[in-house]
């Protein structure tokens, strides 16, 4: 019994860490201006984030890239300074902020943009930012909310974690019955 517990307790950590595994497209650059995208400005006392939705679609963008170490430190750098520049307007908000103030912070949306050689746009309101490649593609748009997944096709990970288990309670199981005749064969022989 104790084997057959021990059995099931790797299988199930197994089929826990197989996905993380499908996910590891990021490198140490693209992390590292994600945590930077997460990081709050803080407007007269409230933390104001970066929608969540644009960094998950910013992420789904980093899987299809590799971004370098001095293209990392660029974008953060200019995340940074419009972090500042948020912060020292004295307002509590974005939608609070005037048009060339909005238009400021669009330019350093753009110039972030800039270095990966895409541009940016303010939407119809101009409280959304849509990002474009050079080839013309969307990579973060105001009008997508939805989390996007990263790595491997979202269908496919649990058909694999699926499979991955399955084979592993099967192994398991033959294993047993394999100790347990060994064990019946070893009493006939005494």
């Amino acid at each position: 019994m104790k084997k057959l517990i021990a059995i099931f307790f790797a299988a199930a950590i197994i089929a826990a860490s197989a996905l993380p595994v499908f996910s590891a497209g990021l490198n140490s650059s693209e992390q590292s201006v994600l945590s930077n995208m997460r990081t709050p400005a803080n407007m007269k006392g409230n933390s104001v984030y970066v929608p969540a939705s644009y960094v998950n679609q910013a992420e789904s963008y980093f899987n299809t890239i590799d971004m370098t170490a001095d293209q990392a430190s660029k974008i953060n750098g200019i995340i940074g300074q419009g972090r500042s520049f948020l912060e020292g307007t004295g307002k509590s908000g974005v939608r609070e902020l005037s048009s060339s103030e909005k238009q400021t912070l669009l330019g350093y949306a753009s110039a972030a943009a800039g270095v990966l050689k895409m541009s940016a746009a303010a939407g119809s309101d101009t409280n959304k930012v849509k990002i474009i490649s050079k080839s013309g593609d969307t990579i973060v748009d105001d009008s997508t909310n939805v989390i996007k997944a990263t790595g491997a096709e979202s269908s496919v990970v649990p058909a694999v974690i699926l499979a991955v288990t399955g084979g592993l309670f099967l192994l398991s199981g033959t294993a047993l019955v394999l100790s347990k005749k060994k064990l019946s064969y070893e009493k006939i022989e005494k």
